[in-house]
C-alpha cells in the first residue's frame, strides 16, 4: 500500500514568490531609477538648457526663422545703436555673401557691438573679431570690409559644415544656426563634439540664437539681447559708441 504523501511543510527554506523576490532589490531599483532621471537631464545642459540630443536636429535652423540666406530680408530694430550704425554696410555684406542681414548684425552685436578697432586678448581683431589666421599676408585686419569678407566667409562655411554632422562629405540637413555660431566662435570642431565647449561656447549658443530667433522674426526687442548686455555687453557698446564718433559719417575702404 501506498502512503500518500505528506504535505509540505511551509517553512524559512521556501521559496519567495517572485514578487517578494524583486521587493528584496528595491535600493537597486530605486538607484537604476535615479539613473535613468539623471541621463535624461543631462540631455539637456543645465547651464543654458541647450538640447545635445537634438542638436543635429533643425530646431535652430532657417526653415524655422523664415530664411537664413534671404539677403533682403529687413534689419530688425532690436539691435543696438552701435549695431545699427552698420545698416548700410551690412545689407551691402548680406547681398555679397547671400546672409539673412539679421544674422550678420547677430554675429556683428555678440562680436565686438560695431566697435570698429577692437581687439581680444586672444588676437581676434575687428567688429566680426577675426582671429589673424583667416586673412591673407598684407590684408589689413582692422579695415572693416576686410575684416568683414574674413567673418562672414568663415561664418559659411562653419554653416555649411553643420549640414555634414557625420563627415561623409554629403550634406544631410539644413544648416543648424546653433552649431555655426559655436563653430565661428570656437572653430570647426565644436560642430562634431560637444566635449570641447566650454562656458563661452554654451553663452555663445544661447545667446546668438536667441538674438537670431527674435531678430529674424522682426522683434523690435529681445530678452536674450538685454540677457547679453546685462552680462558685460553693455559696457562693450559704451566703448563701441565712443570709437564710432570718430567715424561718423560712415568711413570705410
Amino acid at each position: 500500500m501506498v502512503k500518500p504523501k505528506a504535505k509540505q511543510k511551509k517553512n524559512s527554506d521556501t521559496p519567495p514568490s517572485k514578487f517578494k523576490h524583486a521587493l528584496r532589490y528595491w535600493p537597486l531599483w530605486l538607484l537604476f531609477l535615479v539613473a535613468i532621471i539623471l541621463g535624461i537631464l543631462n540631455a539637456n545642459d543645465t547651464r543654458t538648457g541647450i538640447p545635445f540630443a537634438g542638436r543635429s536636429s533643425n530646431a535652430n535652423t532657417s526653415a524655422n526663422y523664415g530664411g537664413l540666406y534671404n539677403a533682403d530680408a529687413p534689419l530688425a530694430s532690436l539691435f543696438t545703436t552701435s549695431v545699427e550704425y552698420w545698416e548700410p554696410a551690412i545689407r551691402e555684406w548680406a547681398q555679397e555673401f547671400d546672409l539673412n542681414p539679421n544674422l550678420i548684425a547677430t554675429v556683428m552685436q555678440i562680436e565686438s557691438c560695431g566697435h570698429p578697432y577692437i581687439t581680444s586678448p586672444a588676437g581676434a581683431q575687428g567688429p566680426f573679431q577675426v582671429m589673424p589666421l583667416h586673412f591673407d599676408a598684407g590684408e589689413n585686419q582692422l579695415d572693416i570690409d576686410t575684416n568683414a569678407h574674413a567673418g562672414l566667409s568663415h561664418m559659411k562655411d562653419c554653416l555649411n559644415w553643420t549640414t555634414d554632422l557625420d563627415l561623409d562629405g554629403f550634406a544631410e540637413s539644413v544648416p543648424n544656426v546653433g552649431l555655426a555660431l559655436v563653430c565661428y566662435n570656437g572653430g570647426p570642431g565644436m560642430i562634431y563634439d560637444e566635449g570641447l565647449w566650454v562656458d563661452e561656447s554654451y553663452n555663445y549658443y544661447r545667446w546668438g540664437t536667441g538674438i537670431w530667433s527674435d531678430a529674424a522674426k522682426g522683434s523690435g526687442s529681445s530678452e536674450t539681447l538685454n540677457i547679453w548686455l546685462n552680462s558685460g555687453g553693455l559696457g562693450l557698446c559704451q566703448r563701441s559708441e565712443v570709437a564710432i564718433e570718430s567715424l561718423d559719417p560712415l568711413q570705410r575702404g
